[in-house]
């Protein structure tokens, strides 16, 4: 197995339940995709927004122009968790030379954490 990238970001829980409360669906329809976000609890969505962190991190390039709409997370969150690219971010992933993408979210309290490894 060769690997392209690999990424990790932490969200305070707290910080996305604050962008919740003042940007509510805004925020949601902005960066996720419909059925995304199983419900609308903070530590979910905060999980979710690591894992697209990751995943942009685990590309080592720039990323500017990869909407977060396009790393959608799928997966229940009592099963595995997968990455499904779509447009700009799965462009990005073939011109990395990726072919298989790993992803984990784990949960604490305060925070939640996703590692993303991406392999050729």
């Amino acid at each position: 197995m060769r690997i392209v990238g690999i990424g990790t970001d932490m969200v305070a829980v707290v910080r996305i339940a604050k962008m919740l409360d003042r940007h509510g669906e805004r925020f949601l329809g902005r960066c996720f995709r419909p059925g995304e976000i199983p419900t609308p609890a903070s530590n979910s969505v905060a999980g979710r927004w690591a894992a697209k962190e990751a995943f942009l991190k685990a590309l080592g390039a720039d990323v500017r122009g990869i909407p977060y709409r396009d790393v959608e997370v799928g997966g229940s969150g009592h099963g595995p968790v997968k990455l499904n690219l779509h447009g700009r971010a799965r462009d990005a992933l073939a011109a990395a030379g990726g072919k298989r993408v790993h992803l984990t979210i784990s949960h604490e309290q305060e925070f939640a954490v996703a590692t993303v490894i991406i392999e050729a």
